[in-house]
């Protein structure tokens, strides 16, 4: 116990915030895919430099053919070898020695230099496209980054919630024990029936129960808090957080959100790798030039003779006269491109609904606090009228009970009232694409 007491921790919103943020696994994950979107880039970087590759190719055979290619290569081919020995001047003759050669062993070793020259741009156009990959991929962290914080922020005021139910609990107990009490005094003087005692000892058992729900409730939001910053210590938060930001003219928070949705910043994304990917579809229709060096030894044995080198220097030309999905390619690459258009426009439409919907929502909350406020002030004057009428028998119990119950549903209903505005404001601040973190930097 005292050692749960000594690392016990009343977290801040700001507190819980950030440590969700660096100990978020889904966060971590995404760093993981921005760093394999950069690798990706650096494969076309690869391409681009080219291949160089050690060889050995070790051959045994008495196919004639190759007998005659391994022997000649090596420069150890003789008139012999050409069946030159069993020519009698007849042409016709089919020479022993070049067709049935005894078996022979080839040992080809060489390095090699592939680079592909010209692709038509393909390379140059899929390396564009996969460094917008990794723009795409940074922007998914911050766009994760602000959903995460809105949960944050859902999960800490909900804790703050739990909390403050636990509080209403606690005063309505006390609230009915003061009542409970003196209907047993006034019992003893004659004042009250056994009735009114009874209510009064039930209304307790039930808030009571209530109270339990209630701090059973705070310790699961607590829970939730602690898996979200893997802390283990948290026992208690503070006080509700609210978002702060200048609500203007719906035309300004509509240009506000176009300017800062990641969604937005996505889509152009799209469009533009789709507009490349049309250009690098249409490189099939250009030649490709590539080039091959080679040097290496040729033996029956490892070798590195002089008398057994060789080089070989190729530049190839490549070019495709038919292809019947070259055209196929073009043509979805194109649809692609018009696709991705049309779901920017979508994608607008779509986020002024949302900013509509988020102004309005807040709007409303904000109306159904003001009410609940004066509601709540309203429950407790007539609560105190209501003790003070008790107390000089003007009304029953069950009236007092009532009003007390009026007043504490007042109460968690205006908890309820503040909660939902906050998440109102922060819903309003995440439609708006802006981050809950303070001083929030890039750390790719």
């Amino acid at each position: 116990i005292i050692s749960k007491l000594a690392f016990a921790q009343t977290i801040s919103f700001e507190e819980a915030l950030n440590q969700t943020i660096e100990n978020s696994k889904d966060l971590q994950k995404q760093k993981i895919n921005i760093d394999i979107a950069k690798t990706n880039s650096d494969f076309i970087d690869g391409l681009n430099f080219g291949k160089v590759s050690l060889n050995s190719d070790i051959s045994r055979t008495n196919h004639s053919g190759y007998v005659f290619m391994g022997k000649l290569s090596s420069r150890e081919a003789t008139f012999k070898d050409f069946g030159f020995a069993q020519n009698t001047g007849d042409m016709s003759i089919a020479p022993k020695d070049l067709n049935y050669p005894d078996s022979y062993t080839s040992i080809n070793s060489y390095i090699s230099y592939d680079l592909p020259l010209f692709t038509g741009f393909a390379l140059y156009h899929q390396k564009g496209i996969l460094k917008l990959q990794v723009k795409a991929n940074e922007i998914l962290y911050n766009l994760d980054k602000k959903t995460l914080e809105f949960e944050v922020l859902k999960a800490y005021n909900s804790a703050v919630l739990a909390k403050d139910f636990v509080k209403t609990m606690q005063k309505a107990k006390d609230t009915i024990g003061f009542i409970k009490n003196g209907a047993k005094e006034f019992h003893k003087n004659g004042l009250v029936t056994k009735i009114d005692v009874n209510e009064a000892e039930l209304y307790f058992l039930n808030t009571n129960s209530n109270l339990i729900e209630a701090e059973n409730n705070f310790k699961l939001s607590l829970a939730y808090l602690k898996f979200l910053t893997s802390n283990e210590n948290i026992s208690d938060v503070e006080n509700l957080q609210n978002t702060y930001l200048e609500i203007k003219e719906f035309e300004d928070l509509y240009k506000i959100a176009l300017k800062n949705r990641d969604e937005i910043t996505l889509q152009n994304i799209s469009i533009e790798a789709n507009n490349k990917n049309i250009k690098a579809n249409q490189g099939s229709y250009y030649p490709s030039v590539f080039t091959h060096l080679e040097y290496g030894y040729n033996d029956d044995k490892f070798s590195t003779s002089k008398d057994k080198d060789y080089y070989m220097a190729l530049l190839g030309i490549s070019l495709t006269l038919f292809d019947g999905t070259r055209s196929a390619n073009l043509e979805k690459s194109r649809l692609e491109y018009l696709k991705a258009k049309l779901d920017f426009e979508k994608l607008q439409d779509g986020i002024k609904l949302e900013v509509q919907k988020a102004i309005l929502d807040y709007k409303a909350k904000q109306e159904i606090l003001k009410e609940k406020i004066l509601a709540s002030e309203l429950a407790s004057s007539v609560l105190n009228q209501a003790k003070l009428q008790y107390k000089n028998r003007l009304i029953s119990m069950t009236t007092l009970l009532s009003q007390e119950t009026n007043y504490r549903q007042s109460q968690t209903m205006l908890l309820n009232a503040k909660y939902e505005n906050s998440l109102a404001l922060a819903r309003l601040n995440l439609v708006l694409g802006q981050n809950l973190q303070k001083d929030y930097k890039w750390d790719f």
